[in-house]
């Protein structure tokens, strides 16, 4: 179907099939060309090797026939040269040979022509000479043969000479005859030849013209086709420009790029909103960066926020759940925090609470995560960790936090709770433990770190 549906089909497709077209076209052209220039090889063969040794024969004969007439009307007048070498009825015969001779050639140049399959042009009319020249040589002998009687008899009668007169007339018309078909022929081949040549350049000149025409055309088409992709791309384009509310530079827009090359313009319009989609893109990965973080990161210190540790306490459950997967929860909250705040300002209690993160992200692992829970309460989530694990990230934690010293940040401590995966444990019954053993440490003293009671306490 594609075949037949134009409009649908690939530039390159298009493209090609005119070429195809405009190819197959001067495919003709020159086979054609070749043939005829065959056929007038063949018809010019045929002028020169028949046709014109033709003419130089009919030329002698004519010369010939001219004198026998003269020799002839001299015969009858009995007006006898004494001094002449040969009798005049045998001068008579002697240029009658000498035509024979001379119709011999003739014959055998169309003999020899008709042999080799060389004739072409006219051949019956070749034929119909080649029997009347034949013809012409038996009558020639019968005149000869009569002439010789009427010689050598001593008494001639006017019977006898009115035969001779007779049969003399009737071969010169028969010689005329044939000088004048053969000249007929050699001028027919010549005028058909010719006429061939003329026809061969007139057909050339309309072939040249046809194929100019087509490839003038095919141009004109394809420089059309290839133009108005190019309008309709560039309208894309300037819409697209549009839609994004952004001024795309173009060839006409800038002053330093001339040119009238449509694809040049083209692509450079292209390569503009190409630049500016790339802005936008980049621009639109950043605001999703950003909302992401928004949505999921606590604004003030850039832990984890409350809807994040929902999600991903959700996925380390169900990870667990399916076997050979194991995690801690550790829950730490800064100790007496509202006296800092009452004491400090809430300024100087923010500015703890950013630095707690600050600690506790350098402590863990890139895997673990660190969620704000509130106010001053955190958690961390420690997937592929073992209790004893736990425990020293725990302690190691405290430790660092206890013996932190900022200028223009009061001491602080802080206890954490800590709490591992049981089997079918849900998110509110693995941060309650976790949230008894911070509220243990509390109750024990503040800046410690207890473990949750195991299943057998």
């Amino acid at each position: 179907m594609s075949l037949f549906n134009w409009s649908h089909t690939s530039i390159k497709h298009k493209i090609g099939g005119l070429f195809i077209v405009l190819l197959s076209f001067l495919f003709f052209v020159l086979v054609y060309s070749g043939y005829k220039i065959q056929a007038i090889e063949k018809e010019m063969r045929e002028v020169a090797y028949l046709d014109i040794p033709l003419s130089k024969v009919i030329t002698q004969v004519e010369f010939i026939e001219l004198e026998q007439h003269l020799m002839y009307e001299q015969f009858k007048q009995g007006d006898l040269e004494s001094n002449a070498p040969l009798k005049r009825h045998q001068q008579i015969a002697f240029q009658k040979r000498s035509i024979k001779t001379l119709l011999d050639r003739a014959v055998n140049l169309i003999e020899d022509s008709i042999t080799s399959k060389q004739l072409v042009l006219n051949q019956e009319a070749h034929i119909q000479a080649l029997e009347a020249i034949k013809l012409y040589e038996q009558q020639s002998l019968e005149f000869e043969k009569l002439l010789d009687q009427v010689i050598s008899s001593s008494d001639i009668d006017a019977e006898k000479q009115e035969q001779v007169e007779q049969l003399a007339s009737q071969l010169e018309e028969a010689g005329h005859a044939i000088i004048h078909q053969l000249n007929q022929i050699t001028t027919q081949d010549a005028d058909y030849t010719e006429k061939h040549e003329q026809e061969f350049l007139l057909i050339n000149l309309l072939l040249g013209i046809s194929a100019l025409v087509l490839g003038l055309f095919l141009t004109v088409y394809i420089t059309r086709i290839i133009l108005t992709r190019i309008r309709r791309i560039q309208k894309d384009v300037k819409t697209l420009n549009n839609v994004l509310d952004s001024p795309v530079t173009t060839i006409a827009d800038n002053d330093n790029l001339q040119t009238k090359d449509e694809l040049a313009e083209l692509e450079m319009d292209v390569k503009s909103v190409m630049s500016r989609l790339n802005h936008e893109i980049s621009s639109r990965e950043k605001m999703e960066q950003h909302l992401l973080a928004l949505a999921t990161q606590d604004k003030l210190t850039g832990a984890f926020n409350r809807h994040k540790w929902n999600e991903q306490i959700e996925v380390q459950l169900n990870l667990a759940q399916r076997g050979n997967y194991q995690f801690g929860l550790l829950l730490l909250d800064i100790d007496d925090f509202k006296q800092v705040n009452d004491n400090y300002g809430h300024l100087v209690g923010d500015n703890l609470l950013q630095l707690l993160v600050k600690i506790i992200k350098e402590r863990i692992r890139s895997t673990d995560m660190l969620f704000r829970i509130g106010g001053e309460e955190f958690a961390v989530i420690l997937p592929m960790q073992e209790p004893n694990s736990a425990y020293s990230v725990a302690e190691d934690l405290r430790r660092q936090i206890e013996k932190q010293r900022i200028e223009g940040l009061p001491q602080f401590t802080v206890s954490i709770g800590i709490a591992h995966y049981l089997f079918n444990d849900t998110e509110e019954s693995i941060f309650n433990r976790a949230d008894n053993a911070l509220y243990k440490a509390k109750s024990e003293g503040r800046n410690r770190v207890v473990e949750e009671p195991s299943v057998d306490d």
